[in-house]
């Protein structure tokens, strides 16, 4: 029931929901205040005859009281004042003193007593009586009865003010507000959609835009209002947004662009050479498949690893196997493959630390980072390894050209290159893009720093172990020298 009853005012829009709310507002609030208005201006009116009507019957009252019904002063009892009819009554209820024209039968009011062939007062105080009707007499009466005692006779004073006039004129007021209230709530409603719809221009402007904007047209932006509101918060945050997809899109077209011709290179290689041997009729001896094809082939299929590594990564996360990890024992792996490559003089600095992760995922990144720095290197490179607070700190460095502090965190964008047209080594640009990766993975970080010795540090930190720290007394090697901050310039892997 709730969903069919919220669903048309659902599609109203904005606009028209503001515009039925603020008429409701509206109508209830003036409906209350009217209907208060009309029931203080009836009171008013009610009190002020009371007031008029009881001045009237005390001061009769109290002529009679000095001299008894005779005392009455004629004055007193003609119409006028706020006053229209008197009549003294007594404990029988005849009228004993009345006003020119009043009736010459008593006059009944709620809250008298019967008493013989009139009504006298039940005590000696005041009774007030509104919608009061005379026989014979035209509309309605306000009146005031009052006590008068003389000579041991109790009698009845009773003043009366016609209030037919002052009743009209409420309803005059009541039938004024009935017409003036829609009407103040029409315009209401219609100033309201009004002005909501000047506010949502700038809404419909942004709406319009976005419909125009395509991929190919992600430079455009949406118009920002001058008004510092709601909707100038909205504008910025969609040319953030679209700002954000611009960058996207062009990261996308460029690593489309670049595994394109990282692909194309050594696929060209193998397809020359088969159709060298298909257009000479001749098989291709073994040593130009061990020489130029396999390792052609292997280098896509490194590629496309990567890719699929990568591809992973965005989708959904690097599956990971946490198994407690000994650093020492895959850095010093990589310290032993280097130094036996003989291209290099390593500097190793390790102390044994144990995190938890995945062994075979933090060992690629070790050694796309090793690879990268013996790439890059000089003559030199150096690892290190130490626990630092909570974090495992492994270090990587070289003693390279170097990488501009403007470059160092564009480098592990994927294919990225410090100079787009030096093309040294025989990498990707992928290595970098799967090391942050991996250690982003396994709640790490990893930053380039100045090398000390020159070139650049890579620095990788990750989160120890619950029972972690330097591994001393269990037969690990010995602490070696403090490490280098440290790691290579290289930008693929």
């Amino acid at each position: 029931m709730k969903r069919t009853l919220s669903s048309p005012i659902a599609r109203w829009g904005v606009r028209v929901q503001s515009t039925v709310i603020a008429a409701i507002v509206v109508a209830v609030a003036l409906g209350i205040g009217g209907a208060v208005t009309l029931y203080m201006l009836h009171r008013a009116n009610t009190d002020a005859m009371y007031r008029s009507t009881a001045r009237q019957a005390y001061q009769i009252a109290t002529a009679i009281t000095h001299g008894g019904p005779a005392a009455v002063d004629s004055d007193d009892l003609a119409p006028g004042a706020g006053v229209d009819v008197m009549q003294v009554l007594d404990e029988q209820g005849a009228v004993v003193v009345a006003s020119p024209g009043a009736p010459t039968g008593a006059v009944t009011l709620a809250g008298y007593q019967s008493a013989g062939a009139g009504t006298v007062p039940a005590d000696d105080s005041p009774v007030y009586a509104d919608d009061v009707y005379i026989p014979g007499f035209h509309g309605e009466y306000c009146a005031t009865a009052v006590t008068a005692r003389y000579a041991g006779q109790r009698y009845s004073v009773i003043a009366l003010d016609r209030a037919s006039g002052i009743r009209s004129s409420e309803w005059t007021m009541a039938s004024i507000m009935a017409v003036e209230l829609p009407m103040v709530v029409i315009l209401g409603a219609g100033a309201v959609y009004l002005l909501v719809g000047r506010s949502l221009r700038p809404v419909s402007r942004i709406s319009r835009r976005v419909n125009e904007i395509s991929a190919s047209r992600l430079g455009q932006r949406v118009p920002v209002p001058e008004a510092h509101d709601e909707i100038r918060a909205l504008a910025v945050t969609m040319n953030g947004m679209l700002r954000r997809l611009e960058s996207s899109h062009d990261a996308q077209l460029r690593f489309v662009g670049d595994a394109s011709h990282e692909l194309r290179s050594p696929l060209t290689t193998v397809v020359g050479l088969l159709d060298l041997a298909d257009d000479s009729h001749t098989a291709i001896d073994t040593e130009t498949v061990r020489a130029v094809l396999l390792p052609e082939a292997r280098r896509m299929q490194h590629i496309v690893d990567d890719l699929l590594l990568l591809a992973r990564a965005d989708e959904r996360g690097l599956p990971l196997q946490r198994i407690e990890v000994d650093l020492d024992d895959i850095v010093g792996a990589e310290i032993a493959r280097l130094k036996s490559s003989n291209t290099v003089v390593v500097e190793p600095h390790l102390a044994p630390v144990r995190v938890v992760g995945d062994r075979e995922m933090i060992a690629r990144a070790v050694r796309n980072l090793t690879d990268n720095a013996a790439r890059y290197a000089r003559s030199r490179v150096s690892l290190s390894l130490r626990a630092d607070g909570d974090d495992a700190v492994i270090t990587v460095g070289d003693d390279g050209p170097g990488i501009p502090e403007a470059q160092r965190e564009r480098i592990f964008d994927r294919f990225a290159r410090v100079d787009a047209d030096r093309r040294q080594g025989s990498g990707a640009g992928l290595g970098l893009a799967i090391v942050r990766e991996i250690v982003r993975a396994h709640g790490g970080s990893v930053a380039v720093a100045e090398g000390t010795g020159g070139g650049v540090d890579f620095v990788v930190r990750l989160p120890l172990s619950a029972d972690d720290g330097p591994l001393e007394g269990r037969g690990r090697r010995s602490v070696l020298p403090q490490p280098i901050a440290g790691s290579a310039h290289g930008l693929d892997g």
